[in-house]
């Protein structure tokens, strides 16, 4: 279950709907992207630190996507500059977030999301049965 709380503390339950074996999924980022980059590099990919910037399409099916992105190499990325670099590919998986340069390049359209964020905390024993299945989203 989970209610959702706006800036004007006007709550809205989310999920009341569910049955009890159906939930709301969400994903720990940290833990989902460090596990799909490295199962990829597991499987033959090579990982570029780097930004998305564009992508020219095919114009045939025998050519490639031409991706432009800023390539930060070994580096963090905190700079956010990197040198710019072009890449041909055979497939593009758009797999970078809510604010999609991806799905923005390709046209998919406009679409809601929500961006959340999670944060853990201890909280009294007698307290916490609330929270056991629920999950409070301010937004």
């Amino acid at each position: 279950k989970m209610t959702m709380i706006s800036p004007t503390n006007k709550e809205v339950q989310i999920g009341q709907t569910l049955k009890d074996d159906e939930f709301i999924g969400m994903v720990r980022r940290e833990v989902m992207d460090e596990f799909l980059r490295k199962r990829a590099s597991e499987n033959g990919c090579t990982l570029i630190n780097g930004l998305f910037m564009s992508m020219t399409s095919p114009q045939s099916k025998d050519e490639a996507y031409t991706l432009t992105y800023n390539d930060f190499g070994e580096g963090d990325g905190t700079s956010r500059q990197g040198v710019r670099k072009t890449l041909d590919v055979d497939v593009v998986v758009g797999a970078d977030g809510a604010n999609s340069r991806v799905a923005k390049e390709i046209g998919a359209g406009d679409y809601e999301y929500a961006i959340a964020f999670q944060e853990r905390m201890r909280i009294p024993e007698d307290k916490m049965e609330y929270y056991k299945e629920r999950a409070e989203m301010y937004v």
